[in-house]
């Protein structure tokens, strides 16, 4: 009796997870950012004293999603509407580029 090993199906499942996990990495990055970003605007006084009991590392990593978040909230955020269903990244991104240039 001789154990055979399906090297096509291994790979074929090993890709579809890393993918999954990269998604899944992904999302957790993009919801903590956003959690992050709030706590700081609600709780600045409680967001520094944490902030400044990380290593420098950690500060590293708590200041780049705590800009991620900043970013996501403008850009998805509810104040992002200008009224009448535009966005203001893409009107700021019109002003850059000028209207019919």
């Amino acid at each position: 009796m001789t154990i055979t090993i399906d090297d096509d199906k291994i790979i074929k499942y090993v890709k579809r997870t890393s993918i999954l996990l990269v998604i899944a990495a992904v999302l957790v990055f993009l919801i903590c950012s956003s959690k992050i970003f709030h706590f700081s605007e609600n709780e600045p006084v409680l967001y520094e004293m944490n902030y400044s009991l990380l290593s420098t590392p950690g500060k590293g990593v708590a200041s780049s999603m705590k800009k991620t978040g900043e970013v996501q909230s403008k850009v998805l955020g509810s104040k992002r509407g200008n009224g009448n269903g535009g966005s203001k990244f893409f009107d700021e991104v019109e002003k850059v580029h000028g209207k019919g240039n």
